[in-house]
């Protein structure tokens, strides 16, 4: 976050500055719009999308807290997200489905069993203890990290942002996003592949 961005988001959180509040919102419209892109296969215009993640944008923004420790664009992409799926999801029928209802939807389609031993409570106990163990290790891995490379991994594969997503989040060129990115991955996997002290 560039030092203005920062100081926006002081103004806005710690004095309800109106103007800091419309300043941080169109700053981070890109962002929308790059949302908006990865729904846009869905039969809508972009533009509709773009209009409806803003109202989302809008929302993360008044919602905003500092002390979550995560920036705003981390916050607000999952906002934004949200809302566009929830105008998708009201526009797709004429009955509106409970989520509960909508959850329950995959369920329709049977999934090949797998083998036998998989449906052991053993063995799905075991799974889920492995991915545990993965995502503790990742924890670790990233804590490895600059702070600034690791932020733009969490933007990328925990705020599903684009390159061109971070980049214009973090006020730098996309080049630049993907060089980093390239890099921050190379010290992940150097460091989640030394052997345990």
């Amino acid at each position: 976050m560039t030092i203005e961005s920062e100081l926006l988001t002081e103004a806005w959180c710690e004095r309800r500055d109106r103007g800091a509040r419309r300043e941080l919102i169109e700053r981070h419209l890109p962002l929308v719009r790059a949302v908006a892109r990865r729904f846009a296969h869905r039969g809508e215009s972009l533009e509709d999308l773009v209009q409806v993640g803003a109202v989302g944008l809008i929302k993360a923004v008044d919602r905003f807290d500092r002390s979550r420790g995560v920036t705003l664009g981390a916050y607000a992409a999952p906002t934004i997200a949200g809302e566009i799926r929830n105008h998708l999801r009201d526009r797709g029928t004429l009955i509106r489905l409970p989520r509960d209802a909508e959850q329950g939807a995959p369920a329709r389609f049977p999934l090949p069993l797998e083998p036998a031993v998989e449906l052991w409570p053993d063995a799905a106990a075991e799974r889920g203890l492995e991915r545990s163990e993965d995502r503790a290790l990742l924890a670790g891995g990233l804590r490895t990290l600059p702070s600034r490379e690791r932020r733009i991994v969490q933007l990328r594969y925990y705020g599903g942002l684009s390159q061109r997503g971070i980049a214009a989040e973090l006020g730098i060129s996309q080049v630049h996003v993907s060089r980093l990115l390239r890099d921050s991955l190379g010290k992940l996997r150097a460091e989640l592949s030394r052997p345990a002290a």
